[in-house]
């Protein structure tokens, strides 16, 4: 990876990682000791000197916590022996063997798998009584924590940090970023419900202003729902044009149509734009995402 594109890359998935998940920060060390059932393989000690693991929690019972184990195998396949990745499931040890004998993961797997029926490892690691949003992922290097997202992101951040070329000080940063950005946000929909919309919009700009990219990118469609909590339908809908026109990824023009058409569902003008949208959207992706077809289907239908 080019050198200059490595801070933009720690600073982009820090902004990604969720804000929800808790547990230890940048920077901190894995609290200790991970106690689990072993199903696949046995869990390291995470802070032998020059190590690089991933340490996840997921849910079996959850289509995401699948989906998340599918993307730990494949972050380990692509780091043979390098770094050993570890997935910690908060169900019984014979619930955990059945689903990964079911996957076929039975002596073929790529990464560790335990179970964690009593919360004994969530609660070390997010603290007694703790219900962290999961599935979530945790990249550490000599058990100091470097990264924490999306397990379907650690593909990309293992090898930099396997590498030694992940900078933790940017990804510091961005997480730091995040937060004010999380505060702003929330103080923001404040004033919105208060009534202050106007106070609102113009918060909103001042923080769009010194965003980072991925935040900044999401600044447009809260534009369009402060326009359109205030009533000012003319102007969300020019907002919303560029929106389409440029669109921060796939989705955001269908999310747009969705919000405008539960916020004013009578509103013909508003309809006729929602469902150009949704349709937007729905080519962007060829078709083939279920949820925007669905959304578009709805707003189809509201529209008669």
């Amino acid at each position: 990876m080019a050198p200059l594109l490595r801070p933009i890359l720690a600073c982009w998935l820090a902004f990604c990682a969720s804000s929800q998940a808790g547990g230890p920060g940048l920077g901190d060390r894995l609290p200790l000791p991970i106690i689990t059932t072993p199903v696949i393989g046995r869990m390291p000690s995470f802070r032998e000197t020059g190590s690089v693991a991933v340490l996840a929690f997921v849910r079996t019972a959850d289509p995401k916590g699948r989906a998340a184990l599918r993307a730990l195998d494949a972050a380990a396949r692509a780091q043979p022996g390098k770094a050993p990745v570890d997935a910690v499931c908060d169900a019984p040890a014979s619930l955990v063997r059945d689903f990964a004998s079911a996957e076929g993961w039975e002596g073929r797997a790529a990464f560790i798998l335990a179970a964690d029926p009593v919360r004994n490892a969530i609660q070390t690691v997010f603290g007694r009584d703790a219900l962290p949003a999961l599935p979530t992922a945790f990249v550490l290097r000599e058990g100091v924590v470097q990264w924490q997202g999306a397990p379907e992101d650690v593909a990309l951040v293992l090898p930099e940090v396997v590498a030694g070329r992940w900078d933790l000080a940017a990804a510091r940063r961005a997480d730091e970023q995040r937060r004010l950005w999380d505060a702003e946000i929330d103080r923001i929909d404040s004033l919105a419900r208060a009534g202050l919309h106007d106070e609102a919009l113009a918060a909103l700009e001042v923080a769009c202003a010194s965003a980072l990219p991925a935040q900044g990118g999401t600044g447009s469609g809260r534009r369009v729902a402060r326009l359109l909590s205030a009533g000012r339908l003319d102007e969300a809908l020019r907002v919303g044009d560029e929106i389409i026109r440029s669109p921060a990824n796939a989705k955001q023009a269908a999310g747009l149509a969705w919000n405008i058409a539960t916020t004013i569902p009578g509103n013909a003008k508003a309809l006729a734009f929602a469902l150009r949208a949704a349709e937007s959207s729905d080519r962007a992706l060829g078709g083939k995402d279920a949820m925007v077809g669905a959304l578009l289907a709805r707003v189809q239908f509201l529209s008669g």
